[in-house]
């Protein structure tokens, strides 16, 4: 039996502007002979939605090119990293 991490990249953005506040998870996570780009988000006082990018599993470069246009397109909106905070 061979180990697949849960996902290869990812990425966790934050957007804080007067009273809008919201997050946004993406991922590249593999899936049958592939990756997929999965995505979540939650704006503050709404249900989470989650989604994928790529219905159907592709070569890792091609789901790379995905989720990097997916978060440029985020950090466009005004989305920034968010940093794990520690206790």
């Amino acid at each position: 039996m061979q180990f697949e991490p849960a996902t290869v990249q990812s990425a966790s953005l934050y957007f804080n502007e007067g009273p809008d506040e919201s997050e946004y998870h993406a991922a590249i996570a593999p899936k049958a002979e592939g990756f997929v780009v999965t995505y979540a988000y939650y704006r503050h006082g709404s249900n989470l939605t989650v989604g994928s990018k790529t219905p159907d599993p592709l070569p890792l470069d091609a789901a790379t090119k995905v989720f990097d246009k997916l978060i440029a397109a985020q950090r466009a909106k005004g989305y920034r990293t968010c940093f794990p905070q520690h206790a």
